[in-house]
């Protein structure tokens, strides 16, 4: 058997990023037939998982699939199918309002300087259960989610994470710090629980 093995680094990196870009160009086109399929958009990612799962948002659907399948097989674009039929009549409405990733990082400095914290780093991410987290090393991670949320509530995920700064449990003193900075997080808080991601 023939193998190639290129002769130097950067053909190397360059075979890998025309893979990648190949990959992506197909998952585009894959995800622009899927959405023939339903007046959603269809929003597919690649994961390091065995199966299949699916997941409304508001304004549409996320599906993920293992690295191993094509997002336009046949196994998928069924999946899919199946998954929009199951859940008609449940997908989540595109709010009035909504905010930009650079909406939430200018929530994230005002709100920083009102609690008194300095985040070292802030990122987002596409997150299956929960709308932002942060770290010990003060690194505040949110759900790219957070966009299609009413600023509002995305500005009560950037006060909760920021405040983990402090207190990185949800006792008293979180709770006391919640209460001084965002009066009405509860409410936020309860609001923010109806917007649930269906899962296939």
């Amino acid at each position: 058997m023939t193998r190639y093995f290129p002769k130097r680094a950067s053909d190397f990196l360059s075979n890998i990023n025309n893979m990648l870009s190949r990959r992506k160009n197909h998952d585009a086109q894959a995800e622009a037939n899927l959405e023939s399929m339903s007046e959603h958009p269809v929003k597919i990612y690649r994961q390091k998982r065995r199966t299949m799962m699916m997941r409304v948002v508001p304004g549409g659907v996320e599906v993920f699939i293992p690295h191993t399948l094509k997002a336009n097989s046949r196994v998928v674009r069924e999946f899919i199918k199946d998954g929009l039929v199951k859940l008609d009549g449940h997908m989540l409405p595109i709010p009035d309002e909504q905010s930009s990733t650079d909406d939430i990082l200018v929530m994230v400095d005002d709100w920083a300087r009102r609690v008194g914290v300095q985040p070292k780093r802030v990122q987002f991410r596409e997150m299956r259960r929960k709308w932002g987290s942060c770290s010990s090393r003060s690194t505040v991670t949110l759900n790219t989610s957070l966009c299609w949320l009413p600023p509002h509530l995305a500005e009560y995920v950037v006060c909760h994470e920021l405040v983990h700064l402090r207190e990185l449990n949800h006792g008293p003193a979180f709770q006391a710090l919640m209460s001084e900075h965002l009066p009405d997080w509860r409410e936020r808080e309860r609001e923010l629980a109806q917007v649930s991601f269906s899962r296939q």
